[in-house]
């Protein structure tokens, strides 16, 4: 039994899985700067400012390794009195980890969403969280994430609107929270060859009826199938972030009106790990996210979630170019960090690459 998603899990699972959610990181309904903008946002999971080591994604990346470490070693009945069960509890820790990560959900909902048309949401969830009120004057009030359920039905909602409803379908047929709740609670025994929940039933495939017994044949299964659509998703997560390259360098008209020029930025593994806007009176608005942490300069959150931009100062006199720009006067684009290049707003409005444009600063 597997603790983690690892290469033991079925490729033909991770297959199926891959290919119901693979739509999800399609590129041809992006053809518009503005819409891949959005697409961007999504990826990167863009945010404000954040400093090194406070970013969950990693921690669960490496709590997630050290779990498939741990059930890969030999396991010696000196020490461990029965290593099977060892190996079931590992799994449970990894599942229960797996279905409770907020990226993954996040992520499929904003993507959902752009899929649709729509805006990225810094936080696409916040309206099912719950609000209790302190009783006690100047206290703060206290906020309950909505759980991994509330999450499923909302993706369940976007996945029906945007057309995939499989890919509804197949989170919520991964998640168990029966299981999840008995294990986070301590709430079951492991025995004979079977899982025990203690206090909770929960409908039983195998059975076919509710059974407060998991056998290790449905349990496996249940592990298989979770463990090949994060395995899945994480992989086609990857594979896109990494899949920029061809703009590395590159600036793209991004704003008509204002003329705004985008810029992608990448890490030191050359993934796509941000955005640059330059603005034609001089200022620069950014957001990028490393391992190192995450930034944000002359960028706002809307009420909506929405990214937008701190665009500078109006000119008191625009010209027809931009608003941004004086009449007669000439657009004055920031240099690209830690170098003298200097984007341009172009003439055939198609993406356009500078050489040395590479040579800035690196997030």
């Amino acid at each position: 039994m597997t603790a983690v998603p690892d290469d033991t899990t079925p490729r033909s699972r991770v297959r199926h899985y891959a290919d119901i959610l693979n739509p999800l990181f399609d590129m041809s309904r992006l053809m518009r700067t503005d819409r891949m903008f959005e697409f961007v946002c999504a990826l990167v999971r863009t945010w404000g400012l954040q400093g090194p080591e406070w970013d969950a994604w990693h921690e669960s990346q490496a709590m997630l390794d050290d779990l498939r470490n741990l059930a890969d070693l030999e396991l010696p009945k000196t020490i461990f009195q029965d290593p099977e069960r060892t190996r079931v509890r590992l799994s449970l820790m990894s599942y229960c980890h797996l279905i409770e990560m907020d990226l993954p959900y996040e992520l499929v909902a904003n993507l959902l969403r752009i899929q649709q048309g729509k805006k990225y949401d810094v936080s696409p969830f916040r309206d099912l969280a719950n609000v209790i009120n302190p009783k006690t004057p100047g206290e703060f009030p206290k906020i309950i994430p909505p759980s991994p359920g509330k999450k499923i039905r909302r993706i369940i909602e976007l996945a029906e609107q945007a057309k995939l409803a499989d890919i509804g379908t197949a989170l919520q047929s991964v998640h168990d929270s029966v299981i999840r709740n008995a294990v986070a609670h301590s709430d079951y025994t492991i025995a004979d060859g079977e899982l025990r929940l203690v206090k909770e039933p929960r409908k039983s495939k195998e059975q076919g009826c509710f059974s407060q017994v998991v056998s290790w044949a449905e349990l496996n299964e249940l592990f298989a199938d979770t463990f090949a659509f994060y395995t899945a998703l994480f992989s086609l997560y990857d594979r896109c972030v990494r899949s920029f390259g061809d703009f590395k360098n590159a600036f793209l008209p991004y704003d008509a009106h204002y003329k705004g020029v985008l810029q992608l930025v990448f890490d030191r593994e050359d993934r796509l790990a941000g955005f640059r806007v330059y603005w034609p009176n001089g200022t620069l608005g950014e957001s990028f996210r490393t391992q190192e942490g995450s930034a944000a300069a002359n960028l706002r959150f809307d009420s909506d979630g929405s990214v937008n931009f701190f665009v500078g100062l109006y000119s008191s006199k625009p010209s027809r170019f931009s608003p941004l720009v004086d009449e007669g006067g000439q657009p004055v684009y920031a240099p690209v960090p830690g170098s003298d290049i200097r984007p341009h707003w172009p003439e055939d409005l198609k993406f356009y690459k500078l050489p040395s444009a590479g040579c800035g600063r690196r997030p």
